[in-house]
């Protein structure tokens, strides 16, 4: 996001955050696309709505899947329609960077390969990785910028209810995100210290 050149438009009081700063134009200057920051949001919800809707009951796919999703979607709406924490939002966007391992490794088992062969291992290693550096590592310092920069602009600019309503949003991802995170390190850790049965004599 070109936040220097867009940083005129927040007020003196304020310039410190970007997260005051909203570009919805369609195509922008800069980036790869020169499609603007708006309208990567916008295909952002669309893929959480649709994924959400057409990936299999709530009992398959487990609350949490769930819960991530449509808080994400409202999360995008709310900020778009108040038009802030646009930057924020579109940095979160990389978290699915990691959702093409996963699907590789479902199309894997899908198709036959046991989770013991070294296809699903890779992959299953690089999903972990992947998942680490893009969705977990980053949050801390989110968090950060969220209580020591960004909370009192966007306070003042939306009201004391509206930030703390992103602070729920923020603590949401923050719990999922780790909760898997978690979940993956137990499973990993559980993968590589089961030794190998004896055979029979």
């Amino acid at each position: 996001y070109d936040f220097a050149s867009d940083a005129t438009t927040a007020t003196a009081a304020d310039s410190s955050s970007p997260a005051i700063i909203f570009d919805d134009r369609i195509i922008v200057p800069y980036g790869i696309t020169h499609l603007g920051p708006a309208v990567w949001m916008g295909i952002f919800v669309g893929y959480l709505i649709a994924d959400a809707l057409s990936s299999g009951s709530f009992r398959v796919l487990g609350y949490p899947f769930v819960v991530h999703h449509f808080a994400a979607s409202l999360c995008w709406t709310f900020s778009a329609y108040f038009r802030v924490m646009q930057p924020v939002g579109c940095l979160l966007q990389f978290n699915e960077l990691s959702t093409p391992l996963m699907n590789v490794r479902k199309y894997l088992l899908f198709a036959g390969y046991q989770t013991s062969d070294l296809e699903v291992k890779v992959c299953s290693l690089a999903f972990f990785a992947a998942f680490g550096l893009v969705r977990v590592a980053p949050l801390p310092f989110v968090v950060r910028d969220w209580i020591a920069r960004d909370f009192g602009p966007v306070r003042n600019k939306i009201g004391t209810g509206g930030a703390v309503l992103i602070s729920a949003f923020f603590a949401v991802n923050v719990i999922l995100q780790f909760g898997w995170f978690v979940i993956m390190c137990r499973k990993l850790t559980e993968k590589f210290s089961t030794k190998p049965k004896a055979k029979a004599q």
